[in-house]
């Protein structure tokens, strides 16, 4: 078996076209530039050649990343077979399958190391990573969690926005009694976040926006309701949204069936 070389191609030799992954993050694209111009390109991507020209098979994220990085060039693996469409999409599942993304608690205890290694602070590496600062300080605040609420969260008991504002809570055993009910279901995130600011006795937030609708595309929007909605609210919301939805996939949950699961939920908690 011939050992694959790598080769450096100018961008405008490289297209992309339709892919396996259909969304792509913008603010995860600038991120990864950011990587791209503080460390370089850690690996090449995979094209082919069509013509005169190559097609992305596995890196569009590399590549889309580039241009924002200022390089001219990229590092690449062509293909040495001809591919037919059913053998890049098989590689494009495949690399994406293999890929996971990092949890909540891994990307926070690689930003500790990341910090403790380089001796930046909190701001400074959020700013290497291409992290906002509050989303850096969100992340580490999960490691004030005793090690057994930390492990609950990385296994999905508890939900990351959760966690979030179980960190808040400062006394050790309030914290453990508030987790108990998070984990079976008693107390959702908002009635926990309510229940945090009564004891809490904080200013009322009424006269902030109740309800936030974010346009995706044409046909396509999310909407969330709640009380005093910011932009931090509103991420935490959707991250416990994903963290439901993906803790019941693997059981094969029609969408019409996980729905009336949490209103169930919501009322149980009332």
């Amino acid at each position: 078996m011939s050992r694959e070389q790598i080769q450096y191609l100018s961008l405008d030799q490289i297209q992309t076209v339709s892919q396996v992954r259909t969304h792509f993050d913008e603010e995860a694209i600038h991120g990864l530039a950011i990587s791209l111009k503080e460390l370089g390109q850690l690996q090449p991507i995979r094209v082919r050649k069509v013509g005169d020209t190559y097609i992305v098979v596995d890196g569009e994220r590399r590549r889309r990343a580039a241009p924002k990085a200022g390089m001219t060039t990229i590092a690449v693996i062509i293909e040495e077979k001809d591919l037919n469409d059913g053998e890049v999409i098989q590689r494009q599942l495949i690399a994406n399958c293999q890929r996971e993304d990092l949890s909540a608690m891994e990307k926070a205890r690689a930003l500790q190391r990341l910090m403790e290694t380089t001796g930046w602070n909190a701001s400074q590496a959020a700013a290497k990573l291409g992290l906002s600062n509050a989303t850096a300080t969100r992340l580490l605040s999960l490691l004030s969690l005793p090690m057994a609420l930390q492990q609950k969260v990385d296994q999905g008991q508890i939900a990351v926005s959760a966690a979030y504002e179980l960190a808040k809570v400062s006394d050790a055993d309030r914290q453990t009694e508030l987790s108990q009910q998070v984990e079976c279901g008693r107390l959702t995130r908002d009635a926990l976040t309510g229940a945090l600011k009564a004891e809490r006795k904080e200013p009322s937030t009424s006269a902030m926006p109740s309800r936030a609708t974010a346009v995706l595309a044409p046909g396509r929007s999310i909407t969330v309701t709640s009380d005093g909605l910011d932009l931090e609210r509103f991420i935490s919301l959707i991250e416990d949204l994903l963290a439901k939805a993906r803790k019941v996939r693997p059981q094969g949950v029609e969408l019409s069936t996980f729905i009336k699961m949490l209103r169930d939920q919501s009322k149980a908690a009332i």
